[in-house]
C-alpha cells in the first residue's frame, strides 16, 4: 500500500505511538523519521538516529539478507511482516517483529515501519524448544524407562525407550495393569511399595522381575514420585532401569562368598587373602584353630604375618615371594617356622597365587598354610631310626666278618696241608659254609646303606 504523509499526521503516528516507528530511504537506507518510543528502546537519539542506516542497528551477518528484503520489498511495493535481530546502542541485542509499508515522504520512496519488541517472547520460545530437546534426550533417548502410572498401577504412558529396553513398543503398555508384566512371586511386594505412595511424595520400589518381548524375565529397579496434584502430570511417574546384571554379579559373588566360607569352614588349613596394595591380610578361622590366635583378629596387617616368621626362615621367604612377584611367577610355595598363639613354634607348608592385572601388576595373593609340624616330628624320627639300624647293622656286620674272616683264612690253610681225604672233605665244606656266610653280611650292608640314602632324599 502506497500513500502520502504530511507533517501532522507523522507527528501523530510517531509521538503518540507506544511501539517504535521509523521512516527509511528505501535507496540509501538512512532513517528518515524516527519517533520517541524508538529513541527509548534503542538508546539513540533523534539526531543520532538520522546518521545512521537501518543496517547499522542490525547484527553484521543480517545486513546481506536485509539489504535483499529492502530490495524485494521496492519491486513488490507490499505490505511486509517478519521477524529480525536488532542491536541497541549498548550492544544488546533485542528480536523484534517488524512490519512496514510502503510510502511517499517528502518526495523519496521510502518506508513506515512500525517494530515490537518480542524478545522475551523469542527467549521463552528457545526455552521450551531447549526443554522439549531435553525431554526427548532424557526421556526418550535415555537409558532409563519412564512411565506414568494411576494409582492402581495401569499405564497412562510409557516412553519410547520400552522398545530398546524391553522390546515393547510403548502405545502397547497403555491401559494395561503393570501387574500383569511384573513375576507373580514380586506382585505382593510392588503392591506393597505402591501404598506407600499414598502417603509419600516418593518411594523406592524393591528390585521386582519384569516380562519382555521374549517372555524373559529381566530384573527392574523403580523410583515413583507421586505427581497426582500436577495438572500436567495428574499421576505417578516411575523411572526405571534394567539391572538384570547387576543382580546376576552380585548373585554371583554372593555364591562365590558362600562357596569360601563353606571351604573355610571345611579345611583345617589357614586361608587367607593378602591385599598387596593395602597391605592387609584377611584370614579365615584356621587363625584361632591352628595358629591359636584369637578368631576376632581375621584382619592383620602383613607385617604381623613377616614378623611371626621364624627369624632364621624370614629373609628367605620373604626374599622368594618378592622375587616370584618380580618375575611374575603366579604360584608360590615354602615352609618355614612360625610363632603361634600359644608361644610355639610350628612348621608350616604355605601355598598361594599371586594374581597380576593387565599391566601385569601383581595386586593379590591368595593361599592356604598348613601345619606339618607333626609330619616333620615323624620323619626326624624316622631318620633317627634308620640310623640306628645302620649303626647296628655296621657294627654286627663288622663284628661277625673280623671271626669269619680268620675262619676263611684258617679253612684255606687246613685244606692245602690236609692228606686225609675225608678231613680234606670236611675242610672244604666249612669253606664253602665260610663264603655263603660272607655273601649274607655282604647283602645286609648294602641293603642298610640304600634303606638310608632312600630316607635322606
Amino acid at each position: 500500500m502506497q500513500g502520502t504523509i504530511d507533517q501532522n499526521s507523522l507527528y501523530n503516528l510517531f509521538e503518540k505511538s507506544p511501539l517504535p516507528m521509523w521512516v527509511f530511504d528505501t535507496q540509501t537506507l538512512f532513517f528518515l523519521e524516527v519517533n520517541l518510543a524508538a529513541e527509548l528502546k534503542y538508546g539513540y537519539s533523534k539526531q543520532e538516529f538520522l546518521k545512521l542506516k537501518i543496517t547499522d542497528i542490525r547484527p553484521s551477518e543480517d545486513v546481506a539478507v536485509v539489504n535483499n528484503i529492502v530490495k524485494e520489498n521496492i519491486k513488490s511495493g507490499k505490505y511486509y511482516n517478519n521477524f529480525f535481530r536488532h542491536v541497541k546502542k549498548n550492544g544488546e541485542m533485542i528480536f523484534v517483529e517488524i512490519e512496514s509499508n510502503l510510502i511517499d515522504f517528502n518526495g523519496i520512496r521510502a518506508r513506515l515501519v512500525l517494530a515490537q519488541d518480542i524478545t522475551s517472547r523469542i527467549t521463552a520460545e528457545q526455552q521450551l524448544a531447549l526443554s522439549e530437546q531435553r525431554f526427548k534426550a532424557l526421556v526418550q533417548e535415555g537409558s532409563d524407562l519412564i512411565a506414568i502410572v494411576d494409582f492402581e498401577l495401569n499405564y497412562k504412558y510409557v516412553s519410547p525407550t520400552s522398545l530398546r529396553v524391553l522390546g515393547i513398543e510403548s502405545n502397547a503398555f497403555i491401559g494395561q495393569s503393570a501387574l500383569s508384566f511384573i513375576h507373580p512371586d514380586d506382585v505382593k511386594q510392588v503392591v506393597k511399595d505402591a501404598e506407600k505412595l499414598k502417603t509419600n511424595y516418593q518411594v523406592q520400589f524393591s528390585p521386582f522381575r519384569f516380562k519382555n518381548i521374549n517372555e524373559e524375565w529381566r530384573w527392574i529397579e523403580t523410583r515413583a514420585t507421586n505427581l497426582s496434584e500436577d495438572s500436567s502430570i495428574l499421576g505417578i511417574v516411575c523411572n526405571s532401569r534394567d539391572i538384570t546384571e547387576r543382580v546376576e554379579q552380585e548373585k554371583q559373588i554372593f555364591e562365590s562368598v558362600e562357596r569360601y566360607k563353606i571351604v573355610a569352614r571345611a579345611t583345617r588349613d589357614v586361608i587367607w587373602d593378602y591385599n598387596l596394595k593395602t597391605k592387609k591380610i584377611s584370614w579365615n578361622l584356621g587363625i584361632s584353630g591352628v595358629l591359636k590366635y584369637k578368631a576376632s583378629g581375621l584382619l592383620t596387617d602383613a607385617s604381623w604375618w613377616e614378623n611371626n616368621i621364624h627369624p632364621e626362615d624370614r629373609p628367605r621367604v620373604v626374599g622368594k615371594i618378592g622375587s616370584y612377584i618380580e618375575q611374575g611367577i603366579e604360584f608360590w610355595k615354602d615352609e618355614y617356622r612360625f610363632l603361634c598363639g600359644d608361644g610355639i613354634y610350628r612348621h608350616i607348608m604355605d601355598r598361594g597365587y599371586i594374581g597380576f592385572d593387565s599391566n601385569q601388576n601383581p595386586y593379590r595373593m591368595i593361599g592356604a598354610m598348613q601345619d606339618i609340624t607333626e609330619s616333620k616330628k615323624q620323619m626326624s624320627a624316622i631318620k633317627e631310626q634308620n640310623n640306628r639300624l645302620k649303626e647296628i647293622a655296621w657294627l654286627q656286620s663288622h663284628a661277625v666278618r673280623a671271626p669269619l674272616t680268620k675262619i676263611m683264612a684258617l679253612a684255606d690253610l687246613l685244606q692245602y696241608n690236609c692228606i686225609d681225604e675225608h678231613s680234606k672233605e670236611l675242610i672244604e665244606y666249612l669253606s664253602q659254609s665260610s663264603v655263603e656266610l660272607d655273601q649274607v653280611i655282604t647283602s645286609i650292608t648294602n641293603k642298610t646303606d640304600k634303606t638310608s640314602g632312600e630316607n635322606k632324599n
